[in-house]
């Protein structure tokens, strides 16, 4: 965002050939601390759950200090700070991927894979996701994966990752990018990203397959372009206008709040220009964000009325209770516990409250520098990040409330880019006073950071099932009723349930939840049809009113707390009566005349259909396996096609790689193909005609000009680099084998449950003929 305040650096990125052997030895020592994390893993899926957790903080540590040491010291050249920042990002991503590297199992990752295999499984734009209505209406993320479903016939799970990967590789690379505009210094640049993954998203929800990791890297991408384009010599610079309006309108259909934040920032970046008498900036930056705006509300408008929907009780529960929080009236939380009270240990309280203490310590002599007109010029774009960063203090109060909580997590994605620009500025050119103490104090606010945002203990490590728990409540049980529903729920049945079960079984299923939120079906509160500890009219109006055909119950519930979000969809503000549930309310449906159990266990299914007079019939279907269909044949074909386009088209691909531009918008190139693939009905021959074209024309174009290779460095360290990075990759690919592998017997590899057995009469009466389902 402040790209903008000074002249860019021209050869941020060398030509020249260079020995990168520091890099590679630190991704070596930082994958052997990811196997000790994956072996962790593999201890939590088999139970040791205290094993994993001391994994995970070791390392987690031995990851996090080879690169800080790399970027924070004087050794690399540009493009070197460049790799190690990029590397460094993705091998964060695998350590909190490898948590569960077969099926996507947090939160937000399943409502949005709900709306992936409906796209992916040709039900066109805009189908309906009662469990998260605003996602089919953002689709940009779902779209991109459906591309590379659609072009390489890749398993779902594989081309989420992609998507994620591709997301990530372009926020590091726009961010370093930016920085080292603004400052001239790639070492500067590095620290930046450095310190930007102390934020409390960046490690946990930032990196899941939702639609704010995309967004993020559509902002950085898009700033980047703006920066080129403000500080272009040419009259009318349209391409990098024009490329970052692209990277704008992939944000629009992506994630609403983004985008509207990104508006509000490129509008105040106009009007600090022009209060600042810099025309030329001003004038670019109005047209970016009057055509941008244009966009947005376009978009914004179909989906209007969803969105006031959505987003109002978040933003209405975070400002009252914030309110009460600043007026000392209780409804407090302690940082670090989870939903059902269990607090932190006190070290890791400590370990929070050190990098929030370090990140105000580093704030005030750096926001002086700032405020002076060092180190980011004495452009008034600078008020940017400088307020930007100084709003760091509201949002640690902020976490003292349950709602305002979550916001303050959202904001923090923004304001730690801001705070990482402005402390990077005053601390590189200060690392020889800081000295050793610098790679301590960046693991200090890494770790901090990554804790603050990934929750309590049982959220960064499998384990055994945990009621209420995001992904710990996700276990084979859970897996194995989700297929279950795939082979014989009919399609579009209704079913009233608790969140874990209400997110998990439409990534399985043709099925939808009964939600407070409209979908195919009316919209119904289910809450009381657990809370109620006996059969009455209201009741009975809820099986009416929602059309609900089943109902599943996991018992595992009972005397539990929840220890994440709530139990039941619309169950938020009930208070205690619907945070703990005895036996008598989850098990009154069993003697109910006209319900009837169709599947037993921890879990059971009831058929509650009679009680509409609707017939009870069954399906038949394929085990459905994991979410999506996979094509080993078209991904063979893909294959050969990336493999020809590496032989014959090795001088194109080396002048595409060289710009950053390929690399920023391959993300909106995505979305675009994944919406032509939607309205085609994702068809295989088209998709592999489309995938053969693609790479005719990358392998047969003619490349440009490359410019003139640079000697090769000594023989030595290229060996040394080699060596480091073979056996890095090695160790890498251990580790993805040892944490599949153990997620696959814990979770995935269980017996298929039996097919429903009905016990209950049909119904009888004019009524009793209806439609099969």
């Amino acid at each position: 965002m402040t790209a903008l305040l000074t002249r860019p650096t021209t050869g941020v990125v060398p030509g020249a050939r260079r020995p990168t052997h520091p890099v590679a030895a630190a991704t070596l020592v930082a994958s052997l601390a990811l196997l000790v994390q994956v072996l962790g893993y593999a201890a939590g899926w088999a139970g040791h759950e205290t094993t994993a957790v001391v994994a995970w903080y070791v390392g987690f540590v031995g990851l996090t200090a080879p690169y800080a040491a790399a970027l924070l010291g004087d050794r690399l050249d540009a493009a070197q700070r460049l790799t190690a920042s990029v590397v460094y990002a993705l091998v964060l991503y695998l350590s909190w991927f490898l948590t569960s590297p077969l099926l996507a199992t947090r939160f937000d990752e399943t409502l949005h894979v709900t709306t992936l295999t409906a796209l992916a499984g040709g039900a066109g734009l805009f189908s309906e996701n009662s469990m998260l209505p605003v996602s089919p209406h953002y689709p940009g993320l779902e779209l991109a994966a459906v591309a590379v479903h659609w072009l390489s016939g890749l398993p779902l799970i594989a081309c989420q990752v992609v998507v994620v990967a591709l997301a990530r590789v372009t926020l590091v690379v726009a961010l370093f990018l930016l920085a080292a505009t603004v400052t001239r210094s790639a070492r500067v640049a590095g620290v930046v990203v450095l310190l930007y993954t102390a934020s409390a998203q960046f490690y946990f929800f930032n990196a899941q397959f939702s639609y704010q990791t995309v967004a993020i890297a559509m902002l950085a991408a898009a700033l980047l372009f703006l920066a080129r384009a403000c500080e272009a010599a040419e009259t009318r610079p349209w391409r990098p206008m024009l490329a970052a309006q692209v990277c704008l309108a992939a944000l629009a259909v992506t994630h609403h709040l983004t985008s509207w934040l990104t508006l509000g920032a490129l509008w105040l970046l106009a009007l600090l220009f022009g209060l600042g008498g810099e025309r030329r900036r001003a004038r670019r930056m109005l047209v970016a964000a009057e055509i941008a705006t244009v966009v947005a509300a376009a978009w914004a408008a179909v989906v209007a009325p969803l969105l006031v929907r959505y987003l109002s009780p978040i933003f209405d529960n975070a400002g009252s209770e914030l309110a009460r929080l600043l007026a000392l009236d209780g409804g407090g939380r302690a940082v670090g516990a989870d939903g059902g009270g269990t607090p932190a240990p006190a070290w890791e309280v400590g370990v929070m409250a050190g990098s929030m203490v370090l990140w105000c310590l580093l704030l005030v002599p750096a926001a002086h520098v700032v405020w002076r007109g060092q180190g980011l010029g004495r452009s008034r774009a600078r008020w940017l990040p400088l307020g930007l960063a100084a709003a760091y203090p509201i949002l640690l109060v902020a976490r003292f409330s349950p709602a305002a909580a979550e916001v303050a997590d959202r904001a923090s994605t923004f304001v730690t880019m801001a705070m990482a620009l402005v402390v990077a500025v005053w601390l590189v050119p200060r690392l020889r006073e800081v000295g050793r103490l610098a790679v301590p104090g960046v693991v200090l606010l890494v770790l901090g950071g990554t804790m603050l945002g990934s929750g309590p203990d049982w959220q960064r490590v499998p384990g055994d099932h945990l009621p209420g728990a995001e992904q710990r409540s996700v276990d084979a049980t859970t897996v194995e009723v989700a297929q279950w529903a795939g082979r014989h729920l009919p399609a579009g049945s209704r079913i009233a349930t608790d969140t874990t079960l209400g997110r998990v079984l439409p990534n399985f299923a043709p099925v939808e939840p009964v939600t407070s939120s409209p979908g195919t079906g009316p919209a119904v509160n289910v809450t009381e049809l657990f809370l109620a500890r006996e059969i009455d009219d209201r009741w009975l109006a809820i099986i009416e009113d929602g059309a609900v055909d089943f109902v599943a119950v996991d018992t595992r519930m009972t005397g539990q707390r929840v220890r994440s979000g709530s139990w039941f969809e619309g169950s938020q503000g009930w208070g205690e009566r619907a945070a703990v549930l005895d036996a008598e309310q989850l098990g009154k449906f069993a003697d109910v005349p006209g319900v009837d159990l169709v599947l037993d266990g921890p879990v059971r299914v009831y058929d509650v259909r009679a009680l509409n007079a609707e017939r009870r019939v069954f399906a038949d279907r394929p085990d459905p396996g994991l979410p999506g269909d996979a094509h080993p044949g078209r991904t063979a074909l893909a294959g050969l096609a990336l493999l020809a386009v590496a032989l014959l088209g090795r001088s194109r691909l080396r002048a595409l790689a060289a710009t950053p531009t390929t690399l920023l918008v391959s993300l909106p190139a995505l979305m675009a193909l994944g919406a032509v693939g939607v309205l085609v009905g994702v068809d295989p021959v088209v998709g592999a005609l489309l995938l053969a074209g693609l790479a005719g024309a990358v392998a047969l174009l003619p490349a440009p000009p490359a410019p003139p290779a640079a000697p090769v460095g000594p023989v030595a360290p290229a060996r040394t680099l080699g060596t480091a990075g073979a056996v890095a990759v090695a160790v890498l690919l251990v580790c993805v084998g040892v944490a599949g592998l153990g997620q696959w017997r814990a979770q995935l590899d269980a017996p298929a449950l039996p097919a429903p057995q009905t016990s209950a009469p049909p119904p009888t009466g004019p009524s009793a003929a209806g439609v099969d389902r």
